[in-house]
């Protein structure tokens, strides 16, 4: 009997594996979602009400830095055969009011989040709670493509990033001289990249002339630059003698 069992030790290994294999497939997410959850709470979310498996699941999201998202429901897929390479490799979707996000991410038991070519859109609306703050009104959309970037979660810090963003161009009211001016703005194209250490959108016409120029950095301050093109666009005229290249306005403050 026991020879008929060492005969056979390759075959029960075998079973004993796809048997673990399989029950950590389906096994709820909610068994497990107490030694998973310490690593996820280095992102700058809320995660709560998780359902479905490991592999499989979706959840509600939070963001505290930007309550105006409201709540937001995301559903991922894991990919178990990238575990091997000690690395989860993960296709997220995201979506919420007015909000669209998707995309390919693969987290390294360093830290490290690699963001591959995500997509999204976004409603000026979602936004609007935010903007009104700076008496600024936006109507339209915005739509984001090929975006790819490397964040460190343990310092919360983009090492590199790269997008393409697109405003659809709609009205808009923004402060000029300290008085609201209301106008429809042309589509308006953006570029992501890195400048130093500094997250940058460069936002331009559609014949590539920079309007303005907003930036994060690693400490949480973020700035926009404005140009005088930008008052062009609007149909107004800056009251003062200026070049269009010139930067007529700048802010920073601190946002994360």
């Amino acid at each position: 009997m026991f020879r008929a069992i060492w005969a056979a030790r390759w075959y029960l290994l075998l079973g004993l594996f796809t048997f673990i294999f399989v029950l950590a497939i389906n096994t709820p997410l909610h068994f497990v979602w107490g030694f998973v959850e310490p690593q996820v709470k280095r992102l700058p979310v809320n995660i709560h009400h998780v359902n479905g498996t490991l592999w499989d699941g979706h959840a509600k999201i939070g963001v505290p830095q930007m309550r105006a998202l409201g709540e937001l429901q995301a559903r991922w897929t894991l990919s178990p055969l990238s575990l091997l390479t000690g690395a989860a490799a993960v296709n997220l979707q995201v979506e919420g009011q007015g909000l669209r996000l998707q995309a390919d991410t693969r987290i390294g038991m360093d830290q490290q989040l690699d963001i591959h070519s995500a997509s999204g859109y976004l409603d000026s609306a979602v936004v609007a709670p935010v903007l009104k703050k700076n008496r600024i009104s936006v109507g339209g959309n915005f739509e984001l493509s090929q975006l790819s970037g490397e964040l460190n979660l343990a310092q919360r810090r983009f090492a590199d990033i790269s997008g393409r963003v697109v405003y659809s161009g709609g009205e808009v009211s923004v402060p000029v001289n300290n008085k609201p001016v209301q106008a429809t703005m042309p589509m308006v194209l953006g570029n992501i990249a890195m400048e130093g250490n500094k997250a940058v959108i460069t936002a331009t016409t559609t014949d590539n002339k920079e309007l303005l120029q907003a930036y994060m950095q690693p400490d949480g301050w973020g700035g926009v630059a404005v140009r005088r093109r930008f008052i062009d666009a609007l149909g107004q005229e800056w009251p003062n003698k200026a070049e269009e290249d010139t930067v007529i306005f700048e802010v920073s403050h601190k946002i994360l």
